[in-house]
């Protein structure tokens, strides 16, 4: 009875905590009924069920975005693979308590919770989407250690918090609990020093969007085609005067097929001009002869755009239907197109920005509704762990402007109708200079060796404990 009540009492917490919750600050105690149990007394097995039960329960969030969506083997991946190294993560500390102290036990959970985060970044078809480092992103303070060590490290932070506090209830030491209050304030006192009070000097940006406004995806329909293009086209010339820079559109507008290209570029090309501001607008169309999910960038005063094809298509939704593309794209004055899954690959976007050195990035996206803040949050990660300000506008989600410390200077959520926000997004410096942009994934692998080193260590001492009390014992007898 323990057992459930324990793992109930995590699921509630990871529930409205990971995944679509955003109540961020449950997920720094949630782990903490399942971890108790863990250090306990009860069976192995008994902690480990409870402890998968507990994340897979709290991480089923998400079929209230992606359920009928996506595949079933899609939507099995995150309560059974993260669910599961989780619960490892719980048991390897577990062991490591026994044999190694508190504190050894607080390094390991955190430690394997945080390697697992990275292997599970690795082979998910979403990249990091599924981070429990993201869920601080509303947070901005808390999640600074993204710049230095990438969102592992906030994963591990997490975990060691919830852990220390788990252990000073099970042993009645502070000991672990301080630990774990040293780390939360270093790491808030890190984001406090990191972040300057005064925004920098910044770029002038515009976010446009209409759910409703949506050409054809599956027939070609010229009319509908340029309907949609005209529709955003008279958007972005309402912008005149207003001394925009930049206009970030949605992903994947409509379709437009050969016949009707050079058409839909010339409007579009016509609204830049008339705004006097460069346009990046997401669209599906024929490359070399293949469908590609692209943005197209319409610089003032130039009649055709720069392409960007999207490289990381939603598996069946996408996939079945459009070819990826290849590497990055940045325009002139310093802009980098990448279109909505892109931003949840971190090495990938760690590469780019190191490549490009980029100013900021515009995003078009197309998110599923229910998961707005869920989607952007890993986009908000990339801009903290590359230190590069975003332009993110999501069909069906959010439109958000942050800049490199993943401050949010603008969002309002997409409706039907057509929104606009125009806000000023400050630039201090060019992405991909940040610790993180040199040294990688390097402190995730490192968690691994760390983590699985002491549970291999505690398995050595255990042995050597049951060697000591069997000679102990033919002594005795003798």
């Amino acid at each position: 009875m323990i057992a459930i009540v324990c793992a109930l009492l995590s699921a509630a917490g990871l529930y409205f905590s990971l995944g679509l919750g955003s109540q961020w600050w449950l997920l720094w105690i949630a782990p903490v009924p399942v971890l108790w149990l863990a250090f306990g007394e009860s069976s192995p097995w008994v902690a480990l069920a409870a402890a998968w039960a507990a994340y897979a329960l709290g991480i089923s969030n998400l079929l209230h975005a992606y359920g009928g969506i996506l595949p079933a083997p899609a939507l099995a991946f995150w309560p059974v693979v993260p669910g599961l190294l989780f619960a490892l993560a719980a048991i390897g500390s577990r062991q490591v308590r026994r044999a190694l102290g508190p504190v050894a036990a607080v390094l390991t959970f955190a430690a394997l919770w945080a390697a697992a985060d990275l292997l599970v970044s690795l082979v998910s078809s979403a990249g990091s989407i599924s981070s429990p480092g993201t869920a601080e992103a509303a947070v901005p303070v808390l999640v600074q250690s993204a710049s230095l060590v990438g969102f592992c490290g906030v994963t591990f932070l997490i975990g060691a918090v919830a852990a220390g506090l788990a252990l000073s209830l099970r042993t009645r030491s502070p000991a672990p609990a301080v630990l774990a209050l040293a780390l939360f304030t270093a790491n808030a006192a890190y984001g406090y020093w990191r972040i300057p009070a005064a925004a920098a000097a910044g770029e002038r940006v515009a976010l446009i969007d209409s759910n409703d406004t949506v050409g054809p995806h599956q027939k070609p329909d010229g009319k509908s085609e340029l309907a949609a293009v005209d529709s955003y086209a008279a958007q972005i010339e309402r912008l005149r005067g207003r001394q925009v820079q930049l206009v970030v559109l949605p992903e994947n507008i409509s379709r437009i097929d050969s016949q009707w290209l050079n058409t839909a570029e010339a409007r579009l090309a016509a609204a830049a001009t008339a705004a006097d501001a460069t346009v990046v607008a997401g669209f599906a169309a024929s490359i070399d002869g293949a469908p590609r999910n692209v943005a197209w960038a319409f610089r003032p005063g130039a009649a055709t755009p720069m392409t960007y094809e999207k490289r990381h298509l939603i598996p069946v939704v996408e996939a079945s239907v459009f070819k990826p593309g290849p590497g990055p794209v940045v325009l002139p004055d310093g802009t980098a197109l990448e279109i909505c899954l892109d931003m949840d690959y971190q090495r990938m976007l760690r590469q780019d920005e190191r490549t490009t050195r980029p100013k900021l990035l515009a995003v078009p996206a197309w998110d599923f509704g229910a998961d707005g803040w869920f989607h952007a949050r890993d986009a908000v990660m990339r801009s903290i762990e590359n230190g590069v300000p975003m332009a993110r506008s999501a069909r069906d989600g959010l439109l958000t402007l942050n800049d490199r410390y993943g401050r949010l200077v603008a969002e309002a959520p997409t409706v039907a109708g057509f929104t606009t926000v125009v806000g000023e997004l400050p630039l201090a410096g060019r992405g991909g200079m940040t610790l993180y942009d040199q040294i990688g994934d390097a402190f995730g692998w490192l968690c691994l060796a760390l983590g699985v080193g002491l549970v291999g260590a505690s398995s050595g001492r255990s042995r050597c404990a049951d060697g000591d009390l069997n000679q102990s014992g033919a002594h005795g007898r003798a």
